[in-house]
């Protein structure tokens, strides 16, 4: 999805793996934000109560409510097992998406 939206838009991409969720580091996350024109936060897991709220959250308490930002997660619904978890985990067009409706 970065390469996507770097070839589709020009954009300059960071992708940042966060490694840990607990405790959630929102010192490294505010740095790495430092400078972005626009977040998208990727979280496979649901929409309701899921770790991207808590980086969201960091992001705003830290001072980025004015930039623009995104949100893609998983259906708000159990994860299933084998293929069929591909229904209700964000995919590559659903990142790609998020990115270009932000301006």
């Amino acid at each position: 999805a970065a390469r996507e939206l770097e070839k589709q838009r020009g954009w300059k991409i960071r992708v940042v793996d966060l490694r840990w969720l607990v405790p959630l580091n929102a010192v490294y996350i505010a740095a790495q934000a430092k400078g972005a024109k626009r977040i998208v936060v990727v979280d496979e897991g649901r929409r309701s109560a899921g770790v991207g709220e808590g980086i969201i959250t960091a992001l705003s308490e830290a001072g980025f409510g004015a930039t623009p930002q995104a949100r893609v997660v998983g259906v708000d619904t159990y994860t299933p097992l084998a293929g069929a978890a591909f229904l209700v985990l964000p995919g590559e067009a659903d990142i790609v998406a998020a990115g270009l409706g932000l301006k």
